[in-house]
C-alpha cells in the first residue's frame, strides 16, 4: 500500500478515533518507523471473514442470526447427529467462538440454533480481538490508555449501563409475593461492589488475626511476567521486540503462564511440607499484561525456603535476561510495628474494585511512579479503577483468588441458615455459624429537629473464628462443616437435567443431619413467560467432577464420516446466505431414533446371518468328520 493510503481521513476497518490518531502518528513520524503497526493493519484487512474492528452492535447481532441460521442448515441438510455438531464446531473456529457443550448432541445443537448464544460468543470473541489489535497497535499503555484501550473501555461502558437496564427492567416474585427487580436482588451480593471489597478486607483480616494467634509471619510477593510478553517499553512507551518475536501473545496467555508458574510453585511446597495461606490478585500492568500480588502466611521456620522457591520458579523461564532479577519477583517481608498484612493489601483491593478511599491511583512501572487520572472517553468519564474492571472483564481474567483457609461457599451458605434451626447443632456447626454472622442495629437520632437514622455493626462477621471451627487455616475442603446439597431438575434453555444444589450445611461426622438453609423460587414478573431460579444468589466453590459417559448416535463408517468432512469444508468454502427454516425437534429426533432403530435392525440381520453360516459349517464339518469316524480313522465325542 501508500503511503498516501495509511494517510486517508478513515483507515477501513478500525474505529475512527485509532485511525485518527495513526492517520497523524503516520503524517508525523514517517511510514518506515512504524513498519510493524503496517503490518497489523494489512492482517486486519486480510481477515475479510471477521467482523471488523469498528463493527456496531448491529453487525454482531446479524453475524449471531447468521450463524444460528447456518446452523439450522445443517440440521437439515446432514445426516447425523455427529455429522451436525461437526459442522457447528467447524463455525464455531470461523468465528473464533468456543464450541457448545452439553451431555448430548441434542442440547449441543440446540445452544448453536439460539441466536442469543451466538451474540454472546460473538461479542466476547470480537471485544478480545479488538482489545488485542489495539495492543499491538500501540493504544494500550500509559500514554494513551493505560490497562485497556479507550475503545474497549468505552464499548464495556456502554454495555455495563445496557445490562443495568436490563436488569433494572425485570421483575421477579418469590412464593411470599414480594417482588424485587434483579438489579435490586444482584446488589444483595458481591456484584456490589462495597459488598464484594467488604468481605475480601474480612476474610484478610481473619487470615491475619489466626496467623497472629500462629505465629507466623506475612510475605508479600510480587510476580511478573516475562518481558516477552509485555507489548511496550516502560521506558520510552515504544513497541517491545520481544513480543513481536514471540507472536504478540494476549493478556490471557501471560495470566496462564502466572498460573502455570503457580502450579510449579504449589506443587514444590507442597512436596517440601509448607503450607501457606492468604490471598492471590491479579492487576494489570500499563499495557494490559497481568502480574500478581501474593500476600500469604507461613510458619517462621519455613520462610526463607518459601522466598527460595517463588524466586526459583518465577524465575525458571528467561531468567538471565536484562533486569529479571530486579524487576521479576519482589519479596516484602511485612514487619511487626510497620503496618498490619491486611492494611498493606487493601490499596491493592480497593483501587481493583472501585477505587474507594485509595486517592491517586499510582502505577509503578520501571521503578517509576505515574499517577493514573480520571479519562474522559467521548461523553463519558472513565476511572483508573473502572478500567481495571473492564479490563478483568474484557479478558474474562479472575482478579481475586484465596489460597488455602476455609471455603467461602460453606461461608455464604451460613449466612443463609437461620439461627433457630441450630438448637441441637454440633459446637463446630454453632461456633462456625456465629462466626459467619454480622449484626446490624438502626439508630434514630434528632438532628435539627429531624429523626435521621444511622445503621450501626453490632457485631462483626469474623473469618479467623470461622477458620477456627472448620479446622484451621490449612484446612481446605476437609472442614468440620460442609454444604449439604439436593438432587434438583433444573428446566434450563437447553435441557432438562438433574444437579445438586445448596440447601444447607451439615457435620462432617453426621452428614444426614442437615441445617436447611432459606431459599426463595424466584418467577418472572410480566408479560415474560415465567422462568424460575433455584440458583443460589451468590457463588458456590465446586471441585471438578466425573461427567457422565457421553454415548454416541452416529451410524456412520469412518468413510462415510471422511467423506461428510470433505463435503463440509466445500460447504463452507461456498460461505452460502441460508435461508431461516425452523426446525421440528420432535422430527430430528425421530429421525435419530429411526437411525437407531436401523442400524440394530441391520446389525441383527448380520448376526442372524453369520449364525446360519455357522450353523451350516457346523453340520458339514460333522457330516465329514463322522464319514471317517465311520472308517475307524477319528472319532467324534
Amino acid at each position: 500500500m501508500s503511503y498516501r493510503f495509511y494517510c486517508t481521513e478513515n483507515i477501513t476497518s478500525l474505529p475512527k478515533r485509532m485511525g485518527r490518531a495513526l492517520r497523524e502518528l503516520f503524517a508525523r513520524e514517517g511510514q518506515t518507523k512504524h513498519s510493524h503497526k503496517i503490518d497489523v493493519i494489512d492482517q486486519i484487512w486480510c481477515e475479510d471473514h471477521r467482523l471488523p474492528l469498528d463493527a456496531p452492535d448491529e453487525a454482531l447481532y446479524q453475524t449471531a442470526e447468521l450463524a444460528a441460521r447456518e446452523c439450522y442448515k445443517y440440521c437439515a441438510d446432514l445426516q447425523s447427529l455427529d455429522a451436525i455438531v461437526a459442522a457447528i464446531r467447524e463455525l464455531c473456529n470461523h468465528h473464533g467462538v468456543t464450541a457448545p457443550t452439553g451431555e448430548e448432541e441434542v442440547e449441543i445443537i440446540r445452544r448453536a440454533v439460539d441466536k442469543a448464544w451466538w451474540l454472546r460468543g460473538i461479542r466476547k470473541a470480537h471485544a478480545r480481538r479488538c482489545e488485542h489489535m489495539a495492543i499491538r497497535l500501540g493504544f494500550t499503555n500509559y500514554k494513551a490508555g493505560p490497562y485497556v484501550s479507550n475503545e474497549t473501555a468505552y464499548r464495556q461502558q456502554r454495555r455495563n449501563k445496557q445490562n443495568a437496564k436490563l436488569l433494572a427492567s425485570i421483575e421477579l416474585q418469590n412464593e411470599n409475593g414480594q417482588i424485587y427487580s434483579l438489579e435490586a436482588l444482584a446488589a444483595l451480593g458481591t456484584a456490589n461492589k462495597a459488598i464484594r471489597r467488604g468481605e475480601l478486607m474480612t476474610r484478610i483480616r481473619g487470615f491475619e488475626e489466626i496467623a497472629f494467634d500462629l505465629g507466623h509471619i506475612g510475605l508479600f510477593a510480587t510476580i511478573t511476567a516475562p518481558s516477552k510478553y509485555h507489548a511496550v517499553m516502560s521506558k520510552n512507551g515504544e513497541s517491545n521486540p520481544k513480543y513481536i518475536e514471540f507472536g504478540e501473545p494476549t493478556p490471557r496467555d501471560a495470566q496462564l503462564y502466572l498460573c502455570d508458574v503457580w502450579k510449579r510453585i504449589r506443587s514444590k511446597l507442597h512436596r517440601d511440607g509448607i503450607h501457606a495461606y492468604g490471598f492471590r490478585i491479579a492487576e494489570p500492568h500499563h499495557d494490559g499484561c497481568p502480574h500478581w500480588h501474593m500476600l500469604m502466611f507461613v510458619a517462621p521456620e519455613h520462610q526463607e525456603r518459601y522466598e527460595a522457591v517463588i524466586s526459583a520458579y518465577a524465575l525458571l523461564e528467561d531468567g538471565d535476561e536484562r533486569g529479571a532479577d530486579k524487576n521479576r519477583v519482589k519479596l516484602v517481608r511485612i514487619e511487626a510495628g510497620k503496618g498490619t498484612a491486611a492494611g498493606y493489601i487493601a490499596k491493592y483491593i480497593a483501587k481493583n474494585i472501585d477505587g474507594e478511599h485509595v486517592g491517586d491511583h499510582h502505577m509503578i512501572e520501571d521503578g517509576r511512579t505515574h499517577i493514573v487520572v480520571d479519562d474522559l472517553v467521548g461523553d463519558e468519564l472513565i476511572t483508573p479503577s473502572q478500567r481495571v474492571c473492564y479490563w478483568a472483564q474484557t479478558w474474562g481474567i479472575r482478579q481475586f483468588q484465596q489460597v488455602g483457609g476455609a471455603p467461602i461457599g460453606t461461608w455464604r451458605e451460613l449466612r443463609r441458615v437461620k439461627g433457630e434451626s441450630l438448637t441441637h447443632a454440633p459446637d463446630a456447626v454453632k461456633s462456625a455459624w456465629q462466626a459467619a454472622q454480622s449484626i446490624k442495629a438502626t439508630e434514630v437520632n434528632i438532628v435539627d429537629g429531624k429523626r435521621v437514622k444511622t445503621v450501626k455493626t453490632v457485631k462483626q462477621a469474623s473469618f479467623s473464628a470461622y477458620m477456627r471451627a472448620q479446622g484451621g487455616p490449612t484446612v481446605g475442603r476437609k472442614g468440620l462443616v460442609k454444604i449439604a446439597t439436593r438432587t434438583t431438575v433444573v428446566e434450563g434453555k437447553y435441557a432438562t437435567y438433574e444437579a445438586e444444589k445448596p440447601c444447607g450445611i451439615y457435620h462432617a461426622w453426621n452428614p444426614r443431619a442437615v441445617y436447611e438453609s432459606v431459599r426463595y423460587q424466584w418467577t418472572v414478573v410480566g408479560e415474560a413467560k415465567a422462568v424460575a431460579f433455584d440458583l443460589p444468589w451468590t457463588r458456590v466453590n465446586n471441585c471438578t467432577q466425573k461427567t457422565k459417559k457421553k454415548t454416541s448416535s452416529s451410524v456412520i463408517s469412518p468413510e462415510e464420516s471422511a467423506e461428510i468432512a470433505a463435503r463440509l469444508a466445500e460447504y463452507m468454502a461456498k460461505n452460502p446466505q441460508p435461508e431461516y427454516q425452523p426446525t421440528d425437534w420432535t422430527a430430528i429426533e425421530q429421525k435419530s431414533r429411526d437411525l437407531e432403530r436401523k442400524t440394530k435392525d441391520f446389525a441383527d440381520a448380520t448376526n442372524a446371518q453369520a449364525d446360519d453360516t455357522r450353523q451350516v459349517d457346523k453340520a458339514a464339518y460333522i457330516a465329514k468328520y463322522m464319514a471317517k469316524a465311520v472308517d475307524g480313522k477319528s472319532v467324534i465325542a
